[in-house]
């Protein structure tokens, strides 16, 4: 045990000098699962990271009950157990199934779970302000003509940028191929991107140098700042970046290329480029299957992210309806996801 603490042996230790060495929340959990165990006469379990004297780090895993007698806690015992290797390890494959091998942010899956589902919140301490989607649109071209080992060294040499953009206050992510994601919280902690995102960003369309070739980028890069940021909106927010993004690759102009939006609560309103810009006037809605009142009714609600109960509740039918209405929309729109169906109500002015 002083050991584990990195305390010697030969001298009385206060258990206060023992208590400091918690990390702040670690210690507050700490004394709170402790007063909780005496008074109710139960035991608790507990991982937690402390700092040694040395400035060391440590996990250490507590178990403790109480021993009663007359009905009252007497005596406090358990266990203490150096689980430090037992961490690191699961850090380790954590880090291979929920991170990009080539670029090292985080994937697809780690982004599902952090913005959509909102399961991982300590890789995102704050509400998002802001959502930017960016994509090297010349990937296939600089794979075709420079091989693929040129490729993966644009995706590398641009995660670095992302990262650098980021200023170590962002959650950013591969999305695949030459797809990524930049979450930026809301709390202060990245300085905020509008009115300005092409200052930020003007770096990241720069030629990579590889085998003394000067490799163009053409980057577009979609972004949506959120007034306030509810996770059930996660998905029409996803699906206005996209948009913006896609807008944002059709224009003319040096790379990167960018369109942004504002979000509030299901209203968008368009800020510097507006992303309505890249369609022909009166495009809204051409080759796009005509959709009944009730399922349009039913796409409106999708596109704020209520779920199948909610929209039976707000239309006053069955889940069973709400599942054909989200059938034959997805039929009709010849989509398969609520994303994709909310792009491309976006996309042809259904919303």
């Amino acid at each position: 045990m002083f050991d584990m603490f990195g305390l010697p042996r030969d001298r009385t230790v206060d258990r206060r000098e023992v208590v400091a060495m918690y990390a702040e929340p670690c210690r507050r959990l700490l004394e709170q699962l402790r007063v909780a165990a005496i008074a109710n006469r139960t035991t608790f379990a507990l991982e937690a990271r402390i700092i040694r004297p040395d400035g060391t780090p440590r996990w250490v895993r507590i178990k403790a009950g109480t021993k009663v007698e007359n009905g009252r806690a007497v005596t406090l015992y358990g266990l203490k157990q150096d689980i430090t290797a037992e961490r690191q390890q699961w850090a380790r494959l954590r880090h291979l199934t929920d991170y990009d091998p080539l670029t090292g942010l985080a994937d697809r899956m780690h982004f599902q779970a952090v913005f959509f589902d909102r399961s991982v919140a300590s890789d995102l301490c704050a509400p998002p302000g802001a959502l930017a989607l960016f994509a090297v649109d010349n990937l296939a071209e600089i794979n075709r003509r420079w091989g693929y080992a040129a490729g993966d060294a644009c995706l590398i040499a641009f995660a670095r940028r992302l990262l650098s953009a980021g200023d170590g206050g962002a959650f950013t992510a591969r999305l695949g191929g030459g797809e990524f994601a930049m979450l930026l919280d809301g709390a202060g902690k990245t300085p905020h991107l509008e009115p300005g995102p092409s200052e930020r960003f003007s770096h990241l369309g720069d030629p990579v140098l590889w085998n003394g070739v000067s490799i163009p980028l053409g980057i577009s890069i979609g972004i949506v700042f959120m007034r306030r940021f509810h996770g059930h909106e996660a998905e029409a927010i996803y699906a206005r970046a996209d948009l913006a993004r896609q807008v944002a690759r059709r224009q003319a102009g040096r790379s990167p290329r960018i369109v942004s939006a504002t979000f509030e609560g299901g209203k968008q309103v368009a800020v510097g480029s507006a992303p309505s810009a890249g369609a022909p006037a009166g495009a809204a809605g051409v080759g796009m299957p005509s959709l009944s009142p009730r399922e349009m009714e039913a796409l409106r609600h999708i596109s704020r992210g209520r779920t199948i109960d909610e929209i039976a509740h707000e239309m006053a039918v069955s889940p069973h309806t709400v599942r054909n209405f989200i059938r034959r929309i997805y039929q009709k729109m010849e989509v398969d996801t609520r994303v994709e169906a909310v792009q491309r109500a976006y996309r042809n002015g259904l919303l």
